[in-house]
């Protein structure tokens, strides 16, 4: 794969970022993390990889975390943190994002001082700065870096130069955690980030579907989300009672399946 003259650009500029730096990465295991990881790992003087690790993150973006770190052999370190502790991130607010953001942040602030880093790096892109995303003003106030942001580098751009340098996150779909399933203002506990876990693992391992959120609404209402292409990998009446009786034994007393499909974010509609 060749590279356009306006992407050999914005990589040249992400290697001039990181080149005689030592850099502190939170690392999802997403395409966005992974490139800059790989980059960091590169052309960096020191990298250090951090997952934080929590009930509301799904499992399988901490194995390909770990994964990552093993096969491109960059120091990894997961950080637990759990958040459902938090009083204040639990009443589910909407600028929930920041508040988890800014403990994160705070977090790893400590390490880079006690390490002696220079910098840690976020994977916000371009994109992102036309979404509602309130976790940006915790990253402005901390003053963590986001390189895809002072570069103009767009997620299409981001999964181009992922597949240029033959990383397998290429292809990953974008992924958010558990506590985005709940609407705001409705309480994050314990054991209704337990049913969505359980509820997209079953959408995922029985019916081989790609891109999907169960959203968890007030009286144990499921909305499933998926790409409308997948539609027709559940509507035959034997997968409809399977996902019914399924979801029911999860504890959920409806399951919705909503016909506009998937859309990161539908909750800030």
């Amino acid at each position: 794969m060749k590279l356009g003259e306006d992407l050999k650009s914005k990589l040249k500029d992400l290697i001039s970022f990181f080149q005689h730096k030592k850099a502190i990465i939170a690392f999802s295991g997403g395409v966005d993390s992974s490139l800059l990881a790989f980059l960091s790992a590169k052309y960096a003087e020191e990298t250090l990889l951090i997952t934080a690790r929590s009930l509301i993150y799904p499992e399988s973006d901490l194995m390909d975390a770990e994964q990552f770190s093993r096969k491109y052999n960059i120091h990894h370190e997961f950080l637990d943190f759990d958040l459902l502790d938090n009083v204040a991130f639990a009443n589910n607010p909407k600028n929930r994002c920041y508040l988890c953001k800014k403990a994160l942040y705070k977090e790893l602030i400590s390490i880079k001082e006690e390490n002696d880093f220079d910098v840690i790096v976020d994977g916000s892109n371009s994109d992102d700065l036309k979404e509602f995303r309130p976790g940006k003003k915790a990253i402005e106030e901390l003053g963590i870096e986001t390189p895809y942001v002072y570069y103009n580098i767009t997620k299409q751009d981001i999964r181009k130069l992922s597949n240029y340098f033959n990383l397998k996150s290429a292809l990953k779909p974008s992924m958010a955690c558990y506590a985005s399933r709940i609407p705001y203002d409705q309480e994050i506990n314990k054991k209704k980030i337990e049913m969505i876990q359980k509820a997209e693992i079953f959408l995922r391992k029985t019916f081989g579907l790609t891109q999907l959120r169960v959203r968890m609404h007030k009286g144990n209402l499921a909305r499933i989300e998926l790409l409308k292409e997948e539609f027709y990998k559940i509507l035959e009446l034997e997968e409809l009672s399977c996902i019914g009786e399924r979801f029911r034994s999860l504890g959920f007393k409806y399951t919705t399946l909503d016909i506009n499909g998937f859309r990161s974010g539908s909750l800030d509609e």
